[in-house]
């Protein structure tokens, strides 16, 4: 998985200066326990405009969600953590703020993976390895919706 970032960071971050100029405002928790990721997602959605705050397991994304001052527009929870399972993340996020929205992220099929969340509206899921320009249409999207 590694590899992957490594071989395409150069390529990413081109994707990023030839990006349309999507401003992106608002604030993101990104939830996985790959910390290549953590800094690669963190660096492309902080030079679109968010604030990003970053968990390597589950237990200190809900502790970043609790102790945030400002809401969380968005979170980006990888479905497999070392501490406890996204749905489980989830379930504890939405009985903190019943109008959170996720992106579920994982390496594993969308109808598998989307089992777990079955009737949550506020859940959307992208494959892993994710495209940037996906990922940025997904959060803008859903910022346009909360606003």
């Amino acid at each position: 998985m590694y590899s992957f970032f490594l071989d395409n960071y150069f390529s990413i971050w081109q994707q990023i200066m030839d990006s349309s100029n999507t401003l992106l405002t608002g604030t993101a928790l990104v939830i996985d326990d790959q910390e290549m990721l953590l800094t690669l997602v963190l660096d492309m959605l902080s030079i679109q405009g968010m604030t990003v705050l970053t968990a390597q397991s589950g237990l200190e994304g809900i502790r970043l969600f609790e102790q945030y001052s400002h809401p969380i527009d968005v979170v980006l929870l990888d479905m497999k953590l070392p501490d406890m399972n996204g749905d489980v993340v989830f379930a504890r996020l939405k009985a903190l703020d019943p109008e959170v929205r996720v992106i579920v992220t994982t390496g594993y099929a969308e109808r598998e993976t989307l089992t777990h969340f079955s009737g949550q509206q506020e859940v959307t899921f992208i494959q892993k390895p994710y495209r940037y320009k996906v990922l940025v249409e997904m959060i803008a999207a859903i910022l346009a919706e909360k606003s």
